[in-house]
């Protein structure tokens, strides 16, 4: 009999294949890609409902330190903001640029809430 894997739900998915992304882009090991994705996941959730500074590195390098959120995203672009559907880069409202801007998965630091 073969041995079938069963179907992964839609977040296990999508958290696999942002493990992967990050794995194969940084050479992270396991265990802090899947740190990454349980982090960046929370952030996305949180920021659905509130505000968020966030660290990362932009692609030239520079590191980036931004205040955002995602709450305006349903009525900007008329659709519930689905984090599965992100392959690489991540949308986010930069409070301080009053601006859609986005940053790649695998370049993020660390985030906190703005009470």
């Amino acid at each position: 009999m073969k041995n079938l894997k069963r179907p992964a739900s839609e977040g296990e998915a999508m958290r696999e294949k942002w493990e992967k992304r990050i794995m194969q882009e940084k050479d992270y090991l396991k265990n802090t890609a899947q740190w990454m994705t349980k982090r960046l996941e929370a952030l996305l959730d949180y920021m659905l409902y509130g505000h968020a500074v966030i660290a990362f590195y932009k692609q030239d390098g520079k590191f980036k330190f931004v205040k955002a959120t995602l709450i305006y995203y349903e009525a900007e672009f008329h659709k519930k903001y689905n984090p599965a559907s992100i392959e690489g880069a991540v949308a986010y409202w930069d409070v301080d640029e009053q601006g859609w801007r986005t940053f790649q998965i695998e370049n993020f630091l660390e985030w906190r809430e703005i009470v």
